[in-house]
């Protein structure tokens, strides 16, 4: 947290090049580098800090109050090294013995084709919204097979980033620099060594082969910092409106001569602090659960799998609402150009609709396992 805390100024200060370069400066990634932040979820066995979700979650939420993209990398890392790190030892190896900074980015939607070869896969095809992608050694794609009872699983294959074309297809409103660019493979050869079955992840085949280490099992490790990124961006915005109103920023209503004397505006201001409290409880107590389980060596039985997915969800949503108010208190000024606060609205809009933190999909989810409803067998859930 003190090297994360540490590095705001210097993100800060490099946040407008970021988002104009559409990925993060060599400035930032060196800073991130060398604070030991992209090997959260390093096992320390390989030189990484083996951190629990919630540090990834603190830390990921300090960061974004100089600049949400760093934020958003660091948590895409942890992610990626932490699913690399099931991996069997060699592999392991591979990855980090001569850099335990190494990083791992993908995806682990289904997409390209897939063939089997000797002893492993030939990946063609692309791969959409790649967070990090340009700073990393490593890229996990999702792809789907039929296995010996003709059903279908889904797993990643972790490839050299090298080994890919980048295509530059990142221009957004928000978010900008993630460079959150497609992969494209072209017959890439991945052994079967360096792929991850989504269901052996679920069912904690792989908490077996490094039993010494605490094992998640599940997607809310990879999500939860993520959603970290959006409370920190609501965090500074309110830091923001806040300071803006204490160095007596003058109000545009006929009743009130500042904005800190106006009960309207001090009502926004304490929902946007309650908002954010609430995500941050529901946060927090999301990333501690995952950890007091992998600790455990347990997987949540599905009613709790279901709850910690609304957690996420939730979390980002209040995050989002409590934004969307101080910009009310802030005023139309906030939204010009190279505002502070119009990247943290472009930021959190664009964030928040991530596929991972549909409300929606999560609320139906949540109300079936409430209701004994049946839900589809799948190790995403």
């Amino acid at each position: 947290m003190e090297a994360a805390r540490s590095l705001i100024p210097l993100l800060a200060d490099e946040a407008p090049r970021t988002e104009n370069a559409r990925r993060l400066t060599d400035a930032s990634v060196t800073a991130l580098r060398q604070s030991g932040l992209f090997r959260l979820g390093t096992p320390a066995a390989h030189g990484g800090l083996g951190a629990g979700v919630r540090t990834a979650v603190d830390v990921c939420e300090e960061l974004a109050h100089g600049c949400a993209a760093s934020s958003w990398i660091v948590g895409i890392a942890y992610g990626g090294n932490l699913f690399a790190s099931q991996l069997a030892e060699a592999e392991r190896a591979t990855v980090w013995k001569h850099d335990a900074d190494a990083v791992v980015c993908g995806t682990a939607n289904p997409s390209g084709t897939a063939q089997r070869a000797d002893n492993g896969w030939l990946l063609s095809g692309s791969w959409p919204w790649i967070s990090g992608i340009h700073h990393a050694q490593w890229t996990l794609l999702g792809f789907a097979w039929t296995n010996n009872e003709g059903e279908t699983e889904r797993g990643m294959a972790l490839v050299p980033t090298s080994a890919l074309t980048v295509a530059d297809v990142w221009h957004v409103a928000g978010m900008r620099g993630t460079g959150s660019n497609t992969a494209v493979a072209d017959d890439v050869y991945v052994p079967d060594s360096r792929i991850i079955s989504l269901t052996d992840m679920a069912n904690g085949t792989y908490q077996r082969r490094h039993p010494d280490e605490p094992r998640i099992t599940f997607h809310l490790s990879i999500n939860l910092p993520l959603v970290a990124t959006a409370v920190g961006i609501a965090a500074e915005a309110l830091q923001q409106v806040v300071m803006a109103a204490a160095r007596g920023k003058r109000a545009v209503s006929p009743l009130h001569h500042l904005v800190a004397e106006a009960p309207s505006h001090q009502l926004n201001v304490a929902d946007a602090a309650t908002l954010i409290d609430t995500a941050r409880l529901h946060l927090r107590r999301a990333a501690d659960e995952v950890d007091t389980q992998a600790r455990a060596g347990r997987r949540p039985e599905l009613p709790d799998r279901a709850r910690l997915r609304m957690d996420a969800a939730h979390a980002m949503r209040c995050a989002r609402e409590a934004v969307s108010l101080l910009l009310d208190t802030a005023g139309a000024g906030s939204f010009a150009d190279g505002s502070v606060l119009q990247r943290a609205w472009r930021d959190i809009e664009t964030a928040s609709r991530h596929a991972a933190f549909s409300i929606q999909t999560s609320k139906e989810i949540y109300g079936r396992a409430l209701l004994g409803a049946s839900l589809p067998t799948s190790p995403v859930i």
